[in-house]
């Protein structure tokens, strides 16, 4: 149940963040101060972001029907959102604490969400491998 609950969960996230990043490209990037002032730049998030997210929504979709394994999809999230919290977690550590103090509360909802989304990851992956 847990497996299934984190892969949605994952879908819903993964594919909110890939069309907002296809569709409106400057609108996914404003709440966080990052302008977006040519075509070049509307290209590589709509690449970075837009197809990165796409390609993980499939996956996750993949794995929620049984055309991939749940264990491949649960790992995918893992990888890419586990990654995105080394990145934050390296920003912090560069930046030192009184850096992040200044975040705004997007990004540290973003640092919350993404704890969450990996803890809740592991207990379902650590439910899969039991189960095998």
């Amino acid at each position: 149940m847990l497996q299934k609950a984190v892969l949605i969960i994952g879908i819903l996230v993964a594919g909110m963040i890939a069309f907002r990043a296809l569709i409106a490209p400057e609108a996914l990037l404003a709440n966080i101060g990052i302008a977006l002032t040519n075509a070049d730049g509307r290209n590589e998030i709509r690449a970075q972001y837009g197809g990165f997210y796409l390609a993980v929504t499939i996956a996750l979709l993949l794995s929620l029907f049984g055309r991939l394994s749940a264990g491949f999809g649960l790992g995918l999230l893992l990888v890419a959102v586990g990654g995105i919290l080394l990145g934050r977690l390296a920003s912090i550590v560069i930046e030192g604490p009184a850096v992040f103090a200044s975040y705004s509360t997007v990004i540290k909802t973003y640092l919350a969400f993404d704890i969450a989304i990996v803890v809740l990851t592991l207990l379902a992956l650590r439910q899969e491998w039991q189960a095998s």
